[in-house]
């Protein structure tokens, strides 16, 4: 890897043997992959955001950063509280999560504790390089605003941040970009993207899935590429006519022939949905994986007013999202109708619980990584809620 003369000081110790290991740790990273060199990021974004036992050698470089005075060169973000709050167990677990968090605002993060960083606090611009870790936003920046990073990993993402560095290489470059497998879509007739986000990154795995046009609003390429970055390790995917990358299909896959063609219908997006009785029989209901923004609060919020649920109901948003919508007339009545607002990580908080038996959620991401967890539509969760005939 070539390095600049700066690059070289510092991997010399000459910021402190700290910020030194955390170069070393780039380099490193980047020789695995064949990267011929360090570039600028223009921000970071943080998924240590949780104080647990089993990641003792990432709070001790975070401890080593902050005592040696480092801060971050780039505005960073970081990802949600696991829910310290939520329940006794949650407490014990999660007991020293307030001094990590202490000390990743030494070091200058932004506590905007959400993984939608890209709806408020962290806004990246098209062509813009990022050191970015959290799966649901690379994807979002990658596919949806035409920003690049790759899928990167807690530690590394700390390197970068401190640094202001990433090495060059996969999704930085177009080659690696552009679509490689055709998905079909154009079967559908009604639609339901994170389940159809879940089947794609089954299929897709590692690579880059290029979707039939279809007019997906933002809520639903939020929660399909959270559900392809979960089921799959999809860090990129284009839809034609849509994705500022595809305009059309020959452009989203550069002049070449795609390497296979799959087409999902109506049939195989149903059967990822848990039957009525599985979801009647969960025993309580997640909104939320990734945050809910404002406008998703807002709308699937408009069905709770003058009702009462039939069981527990928690709605997770983006806390400044949690912020707005508190000053609304909504959010009285959806308290009213016995739902609980939290911000924190519905998959932390929920991996915790004691004697609530199955979560049903709308959520293709929390669908795949919590246990005990049954998929539906949003109307079909609703239901089960008991505010939607």
């Amino acid at each position: 890897m070539r390095l600049t003369d700066e690059q070289q000081a510092m991997l010399a110790g000459r910021e402190g043997e700290a910020l030194a290991k955390c170069l070393r740790t780039l380099v490193r990273y980047g020789d695995a992959f064949g990267a011929p060199r360090l570039v600028p990021i223009v921000s970071a974004h943080l998924t240590g955001s949780f104080k647990i036992f089993f990641y003792t050698a990432y709070y001790e470089i975070v401890r080593r950063l902050v005592d040696a005075g480092v801060r971050v060169k780039v505005p960073t973000t970081l990802n949600p509280r696991p829910g310290y709050d939520y329940r006794p167990q949650n407490r014990i677990v999660f007991r020293s999560q307030r001094w990590h968090e202490e000390q990743l605002e030494a070091l200058g993060v932004t506590p905007n504790y959400s993984c939608v960083c890209y709806e408020y606090a962290n806004v990246p611009r098209f062509g813009e390089v990022l050191g970015w870790a959290e799966s649901s936003a690379i994807i979002w920046a990658n596919s949806v605003l035409g920003a690049r990073s790759n899928r990167n990993s807690i530690m590394v993402d700390i390197c970068q941040a401190v640094t202001g560095l990433t090495p060059e290489f996969g999704y930085l470059f177009d080659e690696q970009r552009r679509g490689q497998l055709l998905v079909d879509v154009s079967g559908i007739e009604r639609m339901d993207a994170p389940a159809l986000g879940f089947l794609v990154g089954k299929l897709a795995v590692d690579r880059v899935p290029v979707l039939t046009h279809f007019p997906f609003d933002r809520a639903q390429l939020k929660n399909m590429g959270a559900a392809m970055a979960s089921s799959g390790g999809v860090t990129m995917f284009h839809v034609e006519g849509l994705t500022p990358e595809a305009p059309t299909l020959r452009e989203a896959f550069g002049g070449r022939e795609p390497s296979e063609v799959h087409v999902i219908g109506q049939r195989e997006l149903d059967a990822v949905r848990s039957d009525a009785a599985r979801q009647q029989e969960a025993g309580v209901i997640a909104f939320g994986c990734p945050q809910m923004t404002l406008a998703e609060a807002a709308e699937i919020g408009r069905h709770f007013v003058g009702k009462r649920i039939r069981k527990p109901v928690l709605f997770h948003l983006i806390p400044q999202a949690a912020e707005e919508f508190s000053r609304t007339p909504l959010y009285q009545e959806v308290l009213r109708a016995g739902v609980e607002v939290h911000t924190h990580c519905p998959l932390a908080g929920l991996s915790l619980r004691i004697g609530v038996g199955d979560v049903l959620t709308p959520s293709g991401k929390l669908y795949y990584y919590l246990q005990g967890t049954r998929y539906g539509t949003v109307d079909e969760v609703l239901r089960v809620a008991g505010v939607l005939e």
